[in-house]
């Protein structure tokens, strides 16, 4: 897939295109907190949904310079925030995000007016403790910020829908459809990724991930950490059985060889004895 095509909300005027990508850290982002000494719990198929969802999509634009995908990080709304002087506006923890025409760089947080832009993408993850923040406030404060696209699931199946996402239109967030992508699987397109988002059955084992990417370009849902190493080790035992196919082949051949130059030995030495004994005959009939 083109670059032009994996970033479509960059267009060749934007001020994110034309600027210089940032590549070190602007002096707010190291001045401003990364994290605020409190730990964040997980459920269990939060965290797979996050990881599972960003290293997807890290890979999705694997080598691009300008395309960044974070996860777990603050995105910070004013510059003077302080949690003791200033507390308003606190830094908002995002889940998963993507900012295109961005120096894909180490980021202890992302700080949008040293970028340049706010992040194209973010989708919250729900939690049974922060389920209401992510329903209710943050979509208004991704809305005033700016963010074009904005997803939520819920993993517990707690939220009606469970899976849903939103563009923004007139600084409000609109619905987006969900669609049948293709036959017993119905999930909502991004248009800023040109990606979708969709819900499958559980699998075989009890912590199956439900929440997957689907690459409308391949036709296929983006495999999981889990199902990438079952294919490499799928991948090995044929390469292995290959090369043992192909040893037990190369044996044969030699014994086939072998066996061809013996019978060659024994023709010529036959036909030395049949000229041994036609020379002795024809002695014979001479004398």
């Amino acid at each position: 897939m083109t670059e032009a095509m994996r970033a479509p909300s960059r267009s060749a005027d934007s001020p994110a295109a034309r600027a210089p990508l940032r590549w070190t850290p602007g002096p707010d982002e190291l001045r401003l907190p990364s994290d605020d000494d409190e730990p964040t719990p997980k459920t269990t198929r939060q965290s797979v949904t996050i990881f599972y969802c960003f290293d997807c999509l890290r890979s999705h634009w694997r080598g691009q310079r300008d395309v960044f995908v974070g996860a777990d990080q603050f995105i910070h709304r004013v510059p003077d925030y302080d949690p003791k002087t200033n507390p308003d506006k606190p830094p908002i923890a995002l889940d998963v995000y993507v900012a295109f025409g961005v120096a894909n760089r180490h980021r202890g947080s992302y700080v949008p007016w040293e970028e340049g832009k706010v992040p194209d993408f973010v989708m919250e993850v729900a939690a049974p403790w922060s389920r209401e923040q992510d329903a209710e406030e943050k979509p208004g404060i991704y809305a005033e910020m700016g963010v074009p696209e904005f997803f939520l699931y819920d993993p517990d199946d707690c939220l009606d829908p469970p899976l849903s996402g939103f563009e923004l239109c007139d600084g409000k967030y609109k619905p987006l459809p969900k669609e049948e992508l293709r036959e017993g699987i119905v999930g909502v397109r991004s248009k800023v990724l040109e990606l979708c988002l969709c819900l499958v059955p559980l699998g075989p084992e009890p912590m199956d991930l439900t929440l997957r990417l689907y690459d409308p370009a391949t036709d296929e849902l983006m495999p999981t950490n889990l199902e990438l190493a079952a294919r490499e080790q799928q991948a090995e035992a044929e390469k292995a059985k290959l090369e043992s196919e192909k040893a037990k082949l190369e044996a044969e051949k030699a014994k086939l060889e072998a066996e061809t130059t013996k019978m060659e030995s024994e023709a010529a030495d036959a036909q030395t004895k049949v000229a041994e004994l036609e020379a002795l005959a024809d002695k014979l009939r001479r004398d």
